[in-house]
């Protein structure tokens, strides 16, 4: 999935798209810096389209085990950090420390 905003302020789509299992392509600016693992769920990139475009070549280009790989990479980083139970946990030690 390509996720082109610079400077998104969290950016739902990208996490949306690992949670179904699609590598993201995302600008190396704002909330895609947070979920997006670079190299691992997909890659960020500085806003410049030949940087997209051999990033695109690269994962077109990937073994099916390199793919698949990074796929589940993706599943297990929204489970990881985006779940609602991830949320009220660290909500929850938030209000703890207060």
């Amino acid at each position: 999935m390509l996720y082109t905003p610079e400077n998104e302020h969290f950016g739902i789509v990208p996490v949306e798209a690992m949670h179904m299992g699609c590598a993201v392509i995302a600008c190396n600016s704002g909330g895609p810096l947070e979920s997006v693992d670079d190299g691992k769920t997909g890659f960020l990139v500085a806003p410049d389209h030949e940087l997209w475009g051999q990033k695109i070549i690269q994962i077109l280009g990937a073994s099916r085990d390199k793919q698949e790989e990074m796929r589940m990479n993706a599943k297990k980083r929204v489970k990881m950090m985006f779940t609602k139970e991830v949320f009220a946990e660290q909500l929850d030690d938030i209000l703890q420390t207060m």
